[in-house]
């Protein structure tokens, strides 16, 4: 249980910094406040397995 959590809060931390040092590149929708936050989610999302990963690997 406590990888897990710490799993979703490293994802976060990493997916928030990659956010605001490479920005909302990709273009997903028309409002910049929705675009931001897809783009958001977007590195969540693809930094989510390699965190998982990682946590595991250290873990195990």
């Amino acid at each position: 249980m406590a990888a897990a959590a710490l799993t979703f809060a490293l994802t976060f931390l990493v997916a928030g910094t990659l956010w605001l040092s490479v920005g909302a590149k990709l273009k997903l929708n028309e409002d910049q406040q929705v675009n931001n936050l897809l783009n958001l989610v977007l590195y969540y999302v693809l930094c989510l397995p390699v965190i998982f990963t990682i946590v595991f690997a250290v873990i195990g």
